[in-house]
C-alpha cells in the first residue's frame, strides 16, 4: 500500500516519495483502511475503477480537441491550462481546479498521461456535472480533448523504460519506450489503438503457446 501511495506521489503529483514511517504516510494508509471497513477482500465495489469506453479507431485530432477544450474545459482549468488556485502561490492550499499541463501537473509517468486512461476519465467525469450515467461529451470529443491536453508540456519522470519488465502487458497507450508492437511512438501516444490491442492479444497467445510447449517438453523429458 505504501508503494502504491508513493507511486501517486511520484507520478500523479509529480513529487517526491514519502518516508514509509512518516506521519503523512501513516495518515494515508489509515484513511484507506478506514474506507475499506466492512468490504471483504476481493469484493467488487460499485463505482471503483474506470468505466470502459470504446476508443475511436483513428489517430486523435488535437486541433478538434483544442476546440472542445475551449468550449467545455477552459472555464474551469483556464485557457492556459493552469487551473484555478484555492489560495496564493506557495501557501499549500492547492487548487480548486487543477492545472492540466505545465510545471504543476502530473508528469509523463502518471496513468493520466495515457490517452486511453485520460479519455475514459474525461468521458465520464468532465466537464463539471458529468457522470458515467450522464456524460456530456461524445467518445470522439473525449478522445480528442484528452489528446489535446496530453500534447502539452509537462514534467518528465526518469527511467520509465523499466515500468513494465514483462513487456507483454505494457499498455498500448504508454507513450514511452520500449515499443514492442511494431508501431511508431506517435501511434502509442495518439492512436489508433484497436490494431495495437489486437497485436497485443496475439502476442499473449503466442507466449501462452510457447509456455505450454515448454511445459510439455519438460514433462516428456522427466517421463523418460
Amino acid at each position: 500500500m505504501e508503494e502504491r501511495v508513493n507511486g501517486c506521489m511520484e507520478r500523479s503529483m509529480s513529487g517526491k516519495p514519502l518516508a514509509l514511517d512518516s506521519r503523512e504516510m501513516k495518515a494515508f494508509v489509515t484513511y484507506i483502511s478506514f474506507l475499506s471497513q466492512g468490504i471483504p477482500v476481493g469484493a467488487t465495489v460499485q463505482g471503483a475503477g474506470m468505466v470502459q469506453s470504446k476508443m475511436p479507431n483513428r489517430r486523435a485530432d488535437t486541433v478538434a480537441g483544442g476546440k472542445v477544450y475551449e468550449a467545455k474545459c477552459a472555464v474551469c482549468h483556464g485557457a492556459d491550462g493552469q487551473g484555478l488556485r484555492a489560495g496564493k502561490v506557495g501557501d499549500a492550499q492547492g487548487y480548486t481546479f487543477p492545472p492540466l499541463w505545465g510545471n504543476d501537473t502530473f508528469n509523463n509517468g502518471a496513468g493520466m498521461n495515457r490517452l486511453i486512461m485520460a479519455t475514459r476519465f474525461i468521458k465520464h467525469n468532465m466537464p463539471l456535472g458529468a457522470s458515467h450515467e450522464a456524460p456530456q461529451l461524445s467518445d470522439d470529443e473525449a478522445y480528442d480533448v484528452a489528446a489535446f491536453m496530453l500534447s502539452k508540456p509537462r514534467p518528465t519522470k526518469a527511467n520509465l523504460e523499466v515500468d513494465f519488465p514483462a513487456r507483454w502487458n505494457k499498455p498500448v497507450d504508454s507513450a514511452f519506450p520500449p515499443y514492442l508492437l511494431g508501431a511508431t511512438p506517435d501511434q502509442h501516444r495518439f492512436g489508433p489503438y484497436p490494431p495495437l490491442v489486437e497485436k497485443q492479444k496475439q502476442m499473449v497467445e503466442q507466449l501462452k503457446a510457447g509456455a505450454a510447449a515448454e511445459r510439455a517438453n519438460a514433462a516428456a523429458k522427466s517421463a523418460r
